[in-house]
């Protein structure tokens, strides 16, 4: 197993060398002379290269670059007596809009347009601690993601980039938090799972609008789907859920509850645990188990019969996980 394992990584190696090798690197900025700055979370926005970085002295803050040294500067010490920790970075509207912390508001909405006098607070939307505003999806000219205002839980929010445009879309879970999550467009919608506190962790979808914001099916009625990694393809959305019974399958909606149902039962004696999907060349590739062959590659082209495993990838008898494979890959043979 060991000199396997040094086979791979020794032909990672190698491919690695030699997809760098046409390239060559140099330092923009050494922005922390005195030790690493750590940059991190680079959003492109209006031709420039936003991230987040720890110069030494103001903290972990937003920074920005034209690919100049000269041009690589902090935008703004958000937080003057330690560090903003901006997060989520998000292009919308010709703006970058993120969580940071300025030391006396929390955790909170901001936006900047890359200057230091635009660098501003959106809104403060727990005046009572932070509302800690989770993943910004862009939608129908707006942008969406959790938070909480510290009285009605964390719930879906929606901001038009203003201060009054910044509110509470619905109060789904009104016991408690829906923590909304996985909000995914599609078809003219968003598709997300939240917790109403009655029906669990199930599959919602919203318009944009309070009333439009709807249950799209109960699929675990005696408990939580918690349904994942919602994909599009071929004009339908495909995830991974759990209906109570056959475990954590394939399944795919067309946004109605009587077109939402398993494509699959992958693994009948657990679950196959469906994961990292990827549409390429006509078809929807994943990983998956069924309960023999171990987690390996598999394909769908949306119907029960073209779903199967592509090919059992094993080594030494134990399986490759093709996520893994994936993320290797990515770093070094296809990255530009």
């Amino acid at each position: 197993m060991k000199k396997m394992k040094f086979t791979l990584l020794g032909m990672v190696s190698l491919f690695s060398s030699i997809a760098f090798s046409q390239y060559t690197f140099e330092l923009v900025k050494d922005i922390n002379t005195s030790g690493d700055s750590y940059p991190e979370y680079f959003t492109a926005c209006n031709g420039k290269l936003y991230f987040i970085a720890d110069d030494g002295t103001n903290g972990v803050e937003l920074w920005v670059t034209d690919g100049t040294s000269a041009g690589t500067q902090l935008v703004k010490d958000i937080n003057a007596s330690g560090s903003s920790y901006p997060d989520y970075i998000t292009a919308y509207n010709g703006k970058l809009y993120f969580r940071a912390d300025d030391g006396t508001n929390g955790v909170e909405i901001w936006v900047t347009d890359g200057t230091s006098a635009g660098t501003q607070l959106v809104k403060n939307i727990n005046p009572t601690g932070s509302s800690y505003p989770y993943k910004f999806t862009e939608y129908n000219g707006k942008l969406y993601f959790q938070a909480t205002d510290g009285t009605n839980g964390y719930e879906l929010w929606v901001t038009d980039g203003t201060t009054v445009g910044t509110q509470m879309l619905k109060n789904i879970n009104p016991t408690g938090s829906s923590y909304p999550d996985y909000i995914t467009a599609y078809n003219g919608k968003l598709y997300f799972r939240a917790d109403d506190g009655t029906n669990g962790v199930e599959l919602w979808v919203t318009d944009g609008t309070t009333l439009g914001t709807q249950l799209v099916k109960n699929i675990n009625p005696t408990g939580s789907s918690y349904p994942y990694k919602f994909t599009e393809y071929n004009g339908k959305l495909y995830f991974s859920t759990n209906d109570g019974t056959n475990g954590y399958e394939l399944w795919v909606t067309d946004g109605t509850s009587v077109g939402t149902q398993m494509l699959k039962n992958i693994n009948p004696t657990g679950s196959s645990n469906p994961d990292v999907f990827t549409a390429f060349n006509g078809k929807l590739y994943f990983q998956a188990t069924d309960g023999t062959n171990g987690y390996e590659l598999w394909v769908t082209d949306g119907t029960t019969l073209g779903t199967q495993m592509l090919k059992d990838i094993k080594l030494n008898r134990k399986a490759f996980y093709p996520n893994k494979l994936y993320s290797i890959q990515r770093k070094t043979l296809f990255s530009s």
